[in-house]
């Protein structure tokens, strides 16, 4: 439904001045305005806004749109819908839906978010690179006829990560600090490695602006592991084919990427007679991974227990007695499988991908590829400056696992360095509020109006965002 548009007394080529960032990822969308005046990280990260992309139907058949989906304690049987599948958004039925209880209802969405007047707005709208253009003209479309906005920007989402403040992130120890005033340009040469819910893609970037034509996309994610995670435990352990959430919720809890799967099997192969399971190689360093490989995850029974836990790992007689003795009585137990391999072979096929049948490459082998349409000098520079955005990059081991691999691929003159930001999933967006911040010529230049996309219509909007980037 179509919302009344006020009159506006600024210029038909001046955007309005609040800008609303979204980054519409699939399984979580990160909304919020961009602050006025150029502030810290920390504060622009407190006015985002993550909201769940998904409709859920539960057992009980009840429909929750979004963030409505929290009053949800017993997920088994919860069937889900996503509007974005591959990194494309197909169902504009669902997304309207999600937008309008989570953006433009004052009942259900909560102040960072909720947009009171589109046509004093400017939207800044991040996309995956590299989207069908027809599934961009149904965006521009909506976006700009259905809710009307005073402002709209269309981007490829991982060129926003330019405009951080990345240059602590890739400062080593004892390097002379960065200075002052080069907080606020984005980085001049930045390669993006974006792994979330629905596919991985790599983008280099230079001076914030994507290069197309080195963009490579890995059609797995997030999705992918929690599917092949919940095969896995369905064979070995119990049937979880239902129970996504749960699922998805065990992979966050206890999965990471091993630095030597090889080595990794051998210590938890049943075979192997040893009574303690040696860690992992590294498993003992900062970088969060754990310090055994095998653990016990209890499950939620949705009454008592609404989210399952991990624990470490208790291979005693009576532990094992009482294990056996809770699947002959689930009703008056706790509920608990032993988990080994499945914690590290599931994250691993994004690196081996014919681990699952597929024929693609691995992720640092497209990285290898994207650099490959690059001129050398500016490979040197995209490898030395490696950000890893969306959640996986959480997955503990995995920037490490991909520095290690780069390294072993590229020339050994080259400095290698794989960093994340502090948080990966809004990362993204934040790098979208400091640009309509910072900025805002930027912004003013790429940016249309309303008045504009009335005058000259979709097939001069999507020539228009082309040409931009």
């Amino acid at each position: 439904m179509a919302r009344a548009q006020r009159p506006v007394s600024r210029s038909a080529t001046d955007i309005p001045q609040n800008t609303f960032m979204l980054d519409n990822g699939a399984f979580t969308i990160k909304a919020g305005f961009a602050p006025t005046e150029n502030v810290s990280n920390a504060e622009n990260l407190q006015s985002c806004e993550v909201i769940p992309n998904h409709i859920v139907r539960s057992r009980e058949r009840k429909t929750y749109v979004a963030a409505q989906s929290d009053k949800i304690t017993q997920w088994s049987e919860a069937v889900f819908r996503r509007p974005i599948e591959n990194g494309q958004l197909v169902s504009w039925e669902a997304e309207k839906e999600i937008w309008e209880n989570s953006l433009f209802d004052p009942k259900t969405a909560s102040k960072k978010a909720l947009v009171q007047d589109p046509a004093d707005t400017t939207l800044v709208f991040a996309e995956s690179p590299n989207t069908i253009p027809t599934l961009q003209k149904n965006a521009d479309e909506i976006i700009m006829e259905e809710w009307g906005f005073g402002g709209y920007m269309r981007v490829a989402g991982p060129s926003l990560n330019a405009y951080n403040d990345l240059h602590p992130v890739f400062e080593d120890a004892g390097a002379p600090k960065a200075q002052s005033s080069l907080a606020n340009l984005p980085m001049e040469c930045l390669l993006v490695i974006d792994s979330g819910y629905s596919c991985t893609t790599v983008t280099p970037c230079f001076q914030g602006q994507p290069m197309q034509r080195a963009i490579r996309r890995l059609d797995i994610g997030g999705k992918h592991l929690t599917n092949l995670l919940k095969e896995t435990i369905s064979i070995r352990h119990f049937d979880l084919h239902q129970d996504t959430k749960i699922v998805n919720d065990i992979k966050e809890d206890v999965a990471f990427v091993s630095r030597d799967p090889k080595a990794d099997l051998e210590a938890v192969w049943k075979g192997n007679k040893a009574k303690h399971y040696p860690p992992s190689a590294g498993t003992a360093d900062i970088d969060g991974r754990p310090t055994e490989l095998r653990i016990d995850y209890v499950l939620p029974d949705g009454v008592n227990l609404t989210r399952g836990y991990s624990r470490p790992h208790d291979s005693s007689k009576e532990a094992e007695r009482k294990r056996k003795l809770a699947l002959s009585q689930p009703e008056t137990n706790e509920i608990v499988m032993t988990l080994g391999n499945e914690r590290f072979v599931t994250p691993e096929v994004l690196f081996n991908p014919a681990d699952i049948g597929s024929k693609q490459p691995g992720l640092a082998d497209c990285v290898i590829q994207s650099l490959a349409k690059l001129p050398p000098l500016v490979q040197a520079t995209m490898v030395a400056n490696t950000i890893v955005v969306g959640g996986n990059a959480n997955i503990p081991g995995f920037v490490e696992r991909l520095q290690n691999e780069l390294r072993a691929r590229v020339k050994v003159e080259w400095p290698v360095r794989v960093r994340k930001m502090e948080d990966p999933i809004t990362s993204t967006w934040l790098g979208g509020a400091r640009l309509a911040c910072n900025h805002r010529d930027i912004l003013q230049k790429h940016a249309v109006t309303k008045a504009q996309y009335d005058e000259n219509g979709s097939s001069w909007l999507a020539r228009h965002f082309a040409t931009a980037h």
